[in-house]
């Protein structure tokens, strides 16, 4: 099939891409959906070429509608709820007490889920800190989740999943805190609205700095889209949004100690985490 993409214009619009977001498209990987993504744009827009849907990407698209189409088209969104949950027990059992005993008793513990995708993450946090209970029996616990994809962020606002999304929830947790649809599962009422979910650019310094400072970030799985150079910037805006003590939680096949040196590895029980 002839697409209107060719193999040079896709160096053009990966290097355009790999600016604007960190993300590095491979050739090999992403052509197609890529070609396939600019040949259905190009039509709707009503154009004949590459060169005409270029132009506008890079020139008219003055409130960066025509970007984030084209963000929420290459990124990938595979997740569910409880997913690596040995994390979200190290939260709750060691990080947060942890947090509890040393911040003041007035300042809410912040918690960023990025990136949060359709929401499964960070509401995964919410259920395991209302579980557990002592914590937020205390004090205040504000959740953030941030995007690139504005799509994901709409569905995770709704809060409604299907089976899948939900097949790791343990049963009586499942049938606590959500209600059973025809197709699938809707977040219950009492917790709908406890995370605040942004269309945030983890590359947007200044949209990043409007999020203000955390004491955790979730960050799993989002570094192994990025290349060397990418990885370590992201990971410099972590930690100056951290507060002082803050911690990070990556993805399994991530290792902080690999991007940059300035946190300190900790292990408990089988969980990597790094400490500011």
């Amino acid at each position: 099939m002839a697409y209107l993409l060719s193999k040079e214009d896709f160096l053009k619009i990966s290097e355009f891409v790999y600016r604007k977001s960190g993300i590095f498209l491979e050739q090999e990987k992403h052509f197609e959906k890529l070609a396939k993504f600019i040949d259905s744009r190009s039509r709707a827009l009503g154009f004949d070429s590459f060169r005409k849907y270029f132009f506008k990407l890079r020139f008219e698209d003055k409130n960066g509608d025509e970007l984030q189409e084209l963000m929420n088209a290459i990124t990938v969104n595979e997740t569910y709820f409880f997913r690596e949950k040995e994390q979200f027990e190290v939260l709750v059992n060691t990080i947060l007490p942890e947090l509890h005993k040393t911040l003041p008793a007035s300042r809410p513990i912040r918690i960023l889920s990025s990136p949060c995708s359709t929401g499964e993450e960070p509401y995964s946090i919410i259920l395991h800190i209302v579980e557990e209970g002592k914590v937020v029996e205390q004090r205040d616990i504000e959740v953030v989740g941030i995007d690139i994809d504005s799509t994901v962020i709409q569905k995770a606002k709704i809060a409604k999943y299907n089976d899948r999304s939900v097949h790791a929830i343990p049963k009586n947790i499942l049938s606590k805190w959500f209600d059973k649809k025809n197709l699938g599962y809707e977040l219950g009422k009492d917790l709908q609205g406890s995370v605040d979910f942004q269309v945030v650019n983890v590359f947007d310094k200044s949209q990043m700095r409007k999020l203000g400072k955390f004491d955790v970030i979730f960050s799993r799985n989002m570094l192994i889209y990025f290349d060397d150079a990418s990885r370590k910037e992201v990971a410099m805006t972590f930690y100056d949004m951290l507060n002082p003590g803050g911690y990070v939680l990556l993805g399994h096949a991530e290792y902080m100690s690999r991007i940059v040196s300035v946190f300190r590895a900790r292990k408990i029980e089988n969980t990597l985490i790094y400490q500011k």
